[in-house]
């Protein structure tokens, strides 16, 4: 599912027949696609966790994570979007969405030596889930492709730094509006309060036992 729940395109969209994205399931009512969606991608979100892979935090490293969660779903996984999309915000248009996902991820990665305390990584996650967001680089799955990358991009950074094992704990989110409303008003005003506070709630430790078994299977 997308992140904001209203998809409203200036135009007809080639990729939806009946109100419904065009996919390799061939499935024509949106709440099965939706279903079956999050049950392709759960399952690839595991399987990425265990092994990410190549990992370079450029463009294509981003775009690769979008073509393994849907691959198996859309012909445009991986695929920079060619149409205007907005969801109560307009995104970045089609035109310029290479440029500023490669400006905004060369920004962030020369900003990570520099990471050295929770707060500081607060920050760098606050105004880097919110440059992508106006990105918003696909025609579907820029939610779970942004929340994958920068979970990556989190374990990378605390590694590197020597940081404690942070991650996003989005289950501990207690109101699904105020995180809508956080990120609109980050997006549109490039004010992080808000964004940075709700952040800063869900942004807890890994458990020790949780790490082992990651360094486990890096080993093996």
């Amino acid at each position: 599912m997308s992140r904001l729940e209203s998809d409203l395109l200036n135009y007809d969209s080639k990729y939806l027949k009946n109100g419904v994205l065009i996919n390799k399931l061939g499935l024509e009512e949106e709440q099965a696609l939706n279903k079956a969606e999050r049950m392709i991608t759960s399952y690839k979100l595991a399987k990425l966790y265990l092994n990410p892979g190549k990992q370079t935090f450029d463009v294509n490293h981003y775009l690769s994570i979008h073509k393994f969660l849907f691959e198996d779903i859309y012909s445009f996984a991986g695929k920079i979007r060619d149409e205007n999309i907005s969801k109560q915000i307009s995104f970045c248009l089609p035109n310029f969405i290479y440029s500023e996902l490669d400006r905004v991820l060369k920004a962030a990665f020369t900003k990570v030596p520099s990471i050295k305390s929770r707060e500081e990584l607060l920050v760098f996650i606050t105004e880097l889930y919110s440059d992508l967001d106006v990105i918003h680089p696909f025609r579907e799955g820029n939610g779970r492709t942004e929340r994958e990358f920068i979970r990556q991009f989190i374990d990378y950074i605390c590694m590197i730094n020597n940081l404690e094992p942070y991650y996003l704990d989005y289950s501990a989110i207690k109101n699904r509006d105020d995180y809508i409303k956080a990120i609109i008003k980050a997006d549109a005003f490039l004010d992080y309060r808000d964004l940075l506070m709700l952040l800063d709630s869900i942004l807890v430790v890994k458990a020790k036992q949780e790490v082992l078994e990651e360094k486990n299977h890096i080993s093996k």
